[in-house]
């Protein structure tokens, strides 16, 4: 029953992540107008000109923009940037201060509270705020007036806007709680995330439309007009060459066609150094199968709500069900990671009623299976799945473990369990007695900077346990260590 459970969970996983619906509407949804308000700058990527030791993704600029020049609002994630389309067709990413504010806008819903409210106090926060009036998602206002509040110890700040409700009501609500333009409904892509090897990628790829891609890949990051040239940033795609991971790819086109392809930025990639690694990253497993932050993604459409079980729930019920959600996915990647050891068991297990074969010469044989089927289960999962290939020691290691546990198993199984007679070999060990060896105890003393002693002991004992086969009457016997209690190192 709990193995018909475990593969209907597989089943059914694998199933939800190949048919995972695209929620994409921007091939139906109109851009927004708007206007520049003051003088900045167009990036390829939402993270703009962030950098440091731990950047994750690669941006660059594309191009300047002006106050009072026309744009089109193409996307506008949650962060407080937009991705707007100038007229000559450059596109790129402005944080939201460099938009120019519309009189009439809308409240959006970012967060539940008193500070999404209308208040007749600007400045405060939470509990000190005096509400005037609750609104809602998508409440209509008219902006009145703008106010920065300065922390001067901390520097800190806060933007408020103080506005009008259709009913004439007036009051205060932080600036981050009204779309800077009103959006009745936001253009959103939402992006696969895909991995190529990039001698193969950049090669199938010249020459081919720029239309076909995009159908393909979504509508790009953004676009930078270059003597002639278009270059189409995207950064939903990862190549890899060797052990170089390159993203921000670059697609130059020529007259609607691929001329070139590149990328911004690269990194060392350390699932790269494994062997057959570049054998193994096959494209409609990483890029359809392998796509679960595709399937999960919604933190990029503003217009979503997300489901929050505070709002709900008892904050010690939320706690339960948030951990047993997360213990359910944890299950099911545990349950996907375990397959070829649940198939190296089964064959081993078969091998081992074969009575020709003495336990030494299985336990090799099996050791040899789980560490070559397991490596190569191991590579696919790492180089093409999410979320192994995101979180490649923990998945390392986890597989290790596994494989050191199979083949510990199946040692400890055949030594105390299977007749190593050379006429036996049958599954018919019996307890026959145990000798106690003797043991030894370490006590540890910690002495705590509070004055605090703290005392540790860890015994550990040897047994001899003599095994009998009930089948032939054969004996041998097993030396067992116990080990109780642990110290601090």
């Amino acid at each position: 029953m709990r193995r018909t459970y475990a593969v209907s969970i597989v089943l059914i996983s694998i199933l939800w992540l190949l048919v995972g619906c695209d929620r994409s509407n921007y091939d139906t949804i109109q851009p927004v107008k708007a206007k520049i308000g003051k003088a900045g700058k167009l990036y390829s990527n939402f993270t703009m000109e962030y950098s440091g030791p731990n950047k994750k993704r690669f941006s660059e600029v594309v191009c300047e923009v002006k106050p009072g020049q026309s744009i089109l609002i193409m996307e506008n994630p949650r962060w407080e940037t937009f991705k707007v389309q100038l007229i000559d067709g450059s596109m790129g990413w402005i944080e939201a201060e460099y938009i120019e504010p519309s009189k009439r806008t809308n409240v959006k819903y970012t967060a539940s509270g008193s500070n999404r409210h209308i208040a007749s106090n600007r400045g405060a926060v939470g509990a000190a705020r005096k509400i005037v009036k609750e609104v809602n998602e998508k409440t209509a206002v008219t902006r009145l007036e703008e106010y920065r509040d300065t922390n001067k110890r901390t520097g800190y700040s806060i933007d408020w806007t103080k506005v009008r409700t259709d009913d004439g009501i007036e009051g205060w609500i932080m600036s981050e709680y009204l779309y800077r333009v009103p959006i009745d409904t936001p253009r959103f892509i939402n992006r696969k995330m895909y991995r190529y090897n990039m001698p193969g990628f950049v090669e199938s790829n010249k020459g081919r439309s720029i239309d076909d891609f995009i159908a393909k890949y979504k509508e790009p990051s953004a676009v930078k007009k270059a003597g002639g040239q278009d270059i189409n940033y995207f950064n939903n795609i990862y190549l890899f060459d060797k052990n170089n991971e390159y993203y921000g790819v670059r697609i130059y086109v020529k007259s609607g066609l691929i001329e070139n392809i590149d990328a911004g930025a690269k990194k060392s990639s350390w699932v790269s150094y494994m062997p057959l690694s570049s054998e193994l990253r096959i494209n409609w497993l990483a890029n359809y199968l392998g796509n679960w932050n595709y399937i999960f993604e919604n933190e990029n459409n503003p217009n979503e709500k997300t489901v929050d079980l505070w709002d709900y729930l008892p904050s010690w019920l939320a706690w339960i069900v948030t951990i047993l959600i997360i213990l359910l996915m944890v299950g099911i990647l545990i349950l996907i990671l375990k397959i070829p050891y649940y198939i190296i068991n089964k064959i081993t297990f078969k091998q081992s009623l074969n009575r020709k074969l003495f336990n030494g010469r299985i336990l090799l044989y099996a050791t040899l299976l789980s560490i070559i089927f397991g490596y190569l289960y191991y590579i696919l999962m790492v180089v093409n799945i999410y979320p192994f290939n995101e979180y490649f020691t923990i998945t390392t290691l986890f597989c290790l473990g596994m494989l050191l546990g199979n083949i510990s198993k199946w040692r400890n199984d055949l030594d105390y369990n299977r007749c190593n007679a050379p006429t036996c070999h049958q599954w018919t060990g019996e307890d026959n007695g145990t000798e106690f060896l003797g043991g030894s105890t370490v006590t540890q003393n910690i002495r705590h900077g509070d004055g605090r002693t703290e005392t540790n002991k860890q015994t550990t004992r040897r047994y001899r346990d003599y095994r009998k086969c009930s089948a032939c009457g054969h004996e041998w016997s097993i030396i067992r260590t116990q080990v109780i209690g642990s110290l601090k190192v």
